[in-house]
């Protein structure tokens, strides 16, 4: 067998949703999903998938995004089964909001 043979493969696909809500032609919302699959030996099933989500929303219509949230899901299919258990699995979520929305309770 050549190297080719069992060389890895990656895919990547980035899907991007555009929103304009109000229909003033500038976008209200912007939703980016980025998702990554790995096959680390070539063997055609996929060892890992990462999917990360971004999503900005402009609340107050200026055009700047007031609000950002960002999604990551990590599957590793650590023992090799062919399968993402529940412990093979990881999330992580970023959110970033203007602080003048934000209630600091002192209200």
């Amino acid at each position: 067998m050549s190297d080719a043979e069992n060389a890895g493969r990656v895919d990547v696909t980035v899907e991007t949703e555009v929103v304009d809500i109000d229909g003033d032609g500038v976008a209200d919302a912007v939703v980016e999903t980025t998702t990554t699959r790995v096959d680390v030996d070539g063997d055609g099933v996929v060892d890992i998938i990462q999917q990360t989500t971004v999503a900005s929303i402009d609340v107050d219509g200026d055009g700047v995004p007031d609000i950002i949230n960002e999604t990551t899901i990590t599957a590793v299919d650590v023992d090799g089964d062919g399968e993402f258990s529940d412990d093979e699995i990881d999330v992580e979520e970023t959110t970033a909001i203007r602080a003048d929305l934000v209630d600091d309770g002192d209200a």
